[in-house]
């Protein structure tokens, strides 16, 4: 009987199998960098644009953010590059 009973306690841990799915992989460059967009388009930090003839530059949308949202700002011209 005890050893009837270690059987079926073994037939019933054996059928508790656990399996695990393979480990995901995150794409950082997959869209979950911040961006800017104009015109349907998508555009990095750092990129200028021509509005009109006011420049743009897609910076951080507050400067005291690490992470945050970007957004089209006036593009610092120096005076002496200003028609």
């Amino acid at each position: 009987m005890v050893i009837w009973g270690c059987w079926c306690l073994s037939a019933v841990a054996a059928a508790n199998t656990i399996s695990t799915r393979p480990p995901v992989e995150l794409n950082i460059s997959s869209g979950l960098e911040p961006v800017c967009f104009y015109a349907d388009q998508r555009y990095s930090k750092g990129s200028v644009i021509e509005v009109g003839e006011q420049l743009l530059v897609c910076e951080r949308e507050k400067s005291f953010e690490q992470n945050g949202r970007l957004s089209w700002h006036p593009f610092p011209l120096k005076e002496e590059d200003r028609p």
